[in-house]
């Protein structure tokens, strides 16, 4: 069995089976239901990432991961140290991930450093309003990157990938006219584990 396979049946498992959430802080679901805990968003948003077939174009000799916070919100900076936190020391097609972080201030910024750092993926953290989602997504239209979300919600205004617990179980959400916005090309398998939107 390759590589790729045993890999992508990892993903199936997690998908189906649930990964347990005994490690999801309390607080956090008290803010701004994030309901996926956020180590498990970084797993399944590296393997899902691996499924991109325009990945090799934006991640030549390593896979930076910017994660976006909102500025002033508690939740937002907790969220981001945990997700920077799990993704230390981890690889992404034998690249090594390097997390970086940008306090968010208008969308030309973001898809200013996002095309000077060449970033690969990135992931909002909570606190940002449906029209600032909205804004993230224009910045980021014509800009070849994976953006995900820690609120099923910016799925429906801004990122391409989200994640949700339907009956105890992860589940992932793809916006297929924004992961063509913005040059994301997942296989075939990955959409078939998700809920597709348009």
């Amino acid at each position: 069995m390759s590589r790729d396979s045993r890999s992508f049946r990892r993903v199936r498992r997690s998908l189906l089976l649930g990964l347990p959430l005994l490690f999801a802080p309390a607080r956090l679901l008290a803010d701004e239901d994030v309901a996926v805990p956020v180590p498990l968003h970084m797993e399944l948003l590296l393997k899902v990432a691996g499924y991109d077939k325009q990945l090799a174009t934006r991640a030549a000799s390593n896979a930076r991961v910017l994660v976006l916070v909102k500025a002033g919100n508690p939740q937002a900076s907790q969220v981001a140290q945990t997700a920077k936190l799990a993704l230390q020391g981890k690889l992404l097609n034998r690249l090594a991930v390097e997390p970086l972080e940008l306090s968010f201030s208008d969308a030309t910024a973001l898809a200013q450093m996002v095309k000077e750092k060449g970033v690969a993926i990135l992931y909002a953290t909570p606190g940002f309003s449906p029209a600032e989602m909205q804004s993230v997504a224009r910045g980021l239209r014509g800009v070849s990157i994976l953006s995900a979300g820690a609120l099923s919600r910016f799925v429906e205004t801004g990122v391409v990938l989200g994640f949700d617990l339907v009956g105890g179980k992860p589940k992932l959400i793809v916006h297929l006219r924004r992961a063509r916005e913005q040059s994301v090309e997942l296989s075939s398998q990955v959409l078939k584990l998700a809920k597709v939107i348009e």
